[in-house]
């Protein structure tokens, strides 16, 4: 208490509350509002009271005062301390770091309206203009503009896809939907059906898969991207791609195996940076999203992801999701330094 307050030993040898009061609430950033606090607690003596100190160094103390009863006779009054700085700058932190986000969340909406609106624009016009030309001129043009033209058409697709998969990237925990509870069980064939894979793949899955709680659009983009990332390179006269599942007790873990061309170790990193393929552009069409979003979303669940591969016999994505998360909430140590005093008085009044 002595150290709390910085008292000298002369002031708390003079049991004068008064003086002990004035020697310490110059110490505080407010001291009228504390000093007025403790009047009415002294005037009011069957009160309880309680509230947040802020000294001149920082410090932050949390103070609680009750009655001190003998029998069923107020004898006193006792005070407590408690030192909670650290907490108190960590809120702060926590505060301003929130508002960062905000602020981050508010910019990327800008900015994804103005991939959606003035990006798509242009571009829209440019897929016109390749219509028209390959409508009224195609059979006009010789066979260098009518490939050139199909490159301009695959540059156009590729340039729409990029902006669908920055858009998709800037959604993942700023747009949130709804948890359901879906069975991948059953969304698996309808995404294995939209990728259409080739008549030489087949998709299969490699025992029961579980039923989960999440939005149920983002777990349908991590499967699509990892199958229709699988299915596309592919090499082999009978491709292959298998779906697993294994659990413990706090998380699934999911595989996407292909027999493809495999990765080097070397580009295991590389690969879920965002625009970054291994492939040349014009041989695979590819944005170098796909696996960003991917770990984007099981990150923004709590799980990770990762790939082995062996090049030459292909590559097996890991990734995994809690079965549960934990909110993590501040709370107060009963060790957190904490200061009593108790006050007597000694005339029995």
């Amino acid at each position: 208490f002595q150290d709390l307050w910085r008292l000298t030993d002369e002031v708390l040898a003079t049991h004068d509350d008064d003086l002990a009061l004035a020697a310490a609430t110059p110490l505080l950033t407010d001291p009228d509002a504390f000093a007025a606090q403790v009047r009415e607690l002294y005037n009011q003596r069957d009160q309880e009271g309680n509230g947040t100190l802020h000294f001149r160094d920082g410090r932050v103390v949390e103070y609680y005062s009750k009655p001190q009863f003998l029998g069923h006779r107020i004898t006193g009054r006792v005070w407590s301390f408690r030192d909670v700085t650290e907490t108190y700058e960590a809120d702060q932190e926590q505060a301003k770091l929130l508002h960062q986000v905000a602020t981050i969340n508010e910019e990327l909406t800008h900015f994804a309206y103005v991939v959606s609106h003035d990006l798509k624009a242009p571009l829209r016009g440019i897929k016109m203009l390749s219509e028209w030309l390959r409508t009224d001129w195609g059979e006009k043009l010789d066979e260098e503009a009518r490939e050139n033209l199909h490159l301009l058409e695959g540059r156009v697709r590729r340039m729409h896809d990029l902006i669908e998969g920055i858009l998709q990237y800037s959604r993942v925990g700023r747009i949130k939907e709804d948890v359901v509870a879906v069975d991948l069980g059953d969304l698996l064939p309808g995404i294995v059906d939209a990728i259409a894979p080739p008549a030489h793949i087949t998709v299969r899955v490699d025992g029961p898969l579980p039923t989960i709680e999440c939005e149920k659009t983002r777990i349908t983009q991590v499967f699509q991207n990892l199958l229709t990332n699988a299915v596309k390179y592919i090499d082999k006269p009978a491709g292959e791609v298998v779906v697993a599942c294994t659990e413990d007790s706090d998380a699934w873990t999911f595989s996407v195996t292909d027999n493809g061309p495999g990765i080097e170790e070397k580009y295991f990193e590389r690969i879920f940076k965002i625009f970054q393929t291994l492939a040349p552009r014009d041989e695979f069409e590819s944005t170098g999203v796909g696996l960003t979003l991917v770990k984007k979303i099981v990150e923004h669940y709590g799980g990770r992801i990762w790939v082995v591969s062996e090049v030459g016999k292909g590559s097996t994505f890991f990734f995994t999701l809690p079965k549960r998360t934990t909110a993590i909430t501040g709370s107060q140590s009963i060790e957190d330094p904490c200061v009593l005093a108790c006050e007597s008085d000694t005339s029995g009044g």
